[in-house]
């Protein structure tokens, strides 16, 4: 970075070079070619970013890939259990009966956890159903009514006779 004294001598080599005219223009063109430059390099930045970060993720997925593996299926467990509900890790995604099986699924050859599908099922099934109704409602009357209603005209200058 050149010192005070340079970037003076500079300016008035460019004055001499350019004349007073042309150097606002000139200025505003290098200003605008500094700005192109510093969009393009904090661009190139960011997808260098993006890049490794990305690749980052892909080697951490290859290493839980491999500790699932080595771990066997047994190794997952839930991350919170609310009564007959666990929720399990992001890599299933979805709640499941708790003592179920890692695909959801319930063991016939386990009485227990049929049970607790039984319940979890009848209870939905309890659950009524709201149907829409066939007749429409009927419109009852407000004061918003009468100012929407191109009929009735308010005049303010009764007011003020």
């Amino acid at each position: 970075m050149p010192s005070f004294a340079d970037s003076v001598f500079l300016f008035f080599l460019a004055l001499l070079l350019f004349g007073p005219k042309k150097l606002p223009e000139l200025a505003r063109q290098l200003g605008k070619l500094m700005a192109e430059f510093r969009r393009a390099s904090n661009e190139f930045k960011y997808q260098m970013e993006e890049e490794l970060r990305l690749s980052e993720q892909a080697e951490e997925r290859k290493k839980l890939a491999e500790q699932a593996k080595e771990a066997g299926p047994e190794a997952v467990k839930p991350i919170a259990t609310e009564g007959d509900v666990s929720i399990m890790p992001p890599s299933t995604g979805l709640p499941t009966p708790a003592g179920s099986t890692e695909t959801g699924a319930a063991s016939s050859s386990d009485p227990a956890t049929q049970t607790e599908v039984d319940a979890v099922s009848a209870l939905v099934d309890s659950v009524p159903v709201e149907t829409i109704p066939s007749e429409p409602i009927p419109h009852i009357p407000s004061e918003l009514d009468q100012h929407l209603d191109p009929a009735h005209t308010h005049t303010t200058q009764e007011s003020h006779g």
